[in-house]
């Protein structure tokens, strides 16, 4: 009765989704083959609008205040648990009660606890892009809990390794520098056995 009350000005699902998405995730490139992060959350905001679509609770014709109504479900759900990352694809989550594992079985991702129950499966979900598959990989993913996921610029060996050998290679003479400094000095020396010798002609000239 919901649905079909407020059919005419409820935005479409998928878009719903989208626009929710695009703010809670932030552009953070993740490979939902290899990593579950992005496919669980997405995963959750997509069970939370599908099983909430046309109740009165909601205005679904205004996508910013559903943005503030996901976020306030998410920020509730996920309150008490610690998303951990251990930068070698392994991603879980941590509560009181138990740890939870991801893992990719038959085209799906399966959440399982600590006994080994499946509590929860969805489809992969990619973010992947080609902009930012190469800087996934020297990168730190952080988490605050609160529906967003910022990719922070790391690798600072890496940095700090190319730095110095640049820095040292930049403080190298090249070979055409050193003949060009050697060709400065030369003339430099010839200069001043000109002026010494001219010198002593004076001095000799005005003795005599």
């Amino acid at each position: 009765a919901s649905l079909t009350a407020y059919a005419d000005n409820m935005l479409d699902k998928d878009y719903i989704v989208r626009e929710i998405w695009s703010d809670c995730w932030n552009g953070k490139g993740d490979d939902g083959l290899i990593f579950p992060e992005a496919s669980y959350k997405h995963h959750i905001l997509t069970e939370w609008v599908n099983d909430n679509y046309g109740d009165d609770n909601y205005d679904w014709s205004k996508v910013g205040q559903l943005n503030y109504n996901f976020k306030d479900y998410y920020d509730e759900l996920t309150g008490d648990w610690n998303f951990n990352d251990d930068r070698d694809g392994n991603w879980t989550i941590i509560t009181d009660e138990t740890t939870y594992h991801f893992n990719l079985q038959n085209g799906k991702w399966l959440m399982s606890d600590d006994n080994g129950n499946v509590i929860d499966s969805f489809m992969p979900f990619s973010t992947l892009t080609e902009d930012t598959a190469e800087e996934n990989r020297n990168s730190v993913i952080t988490d605050d809990g609160k529906c967003t996921a910022h990719r922070v610029g790391e690798n600072l060996k890496i940095e700090e390794d190319t730095t110095v050998g640049v820095s040292e290679e930049a403080t190298k003479p090249t070979s055409a520098e050193k003949s060009s400094n050697g060709l400065i000095y030369e003339i430099g020396g010839i200069i001043l056995a000109g002026i010494a010798v001219l010198a002593e002609f004076l001095i000799k000239k005005k003795r005599g």
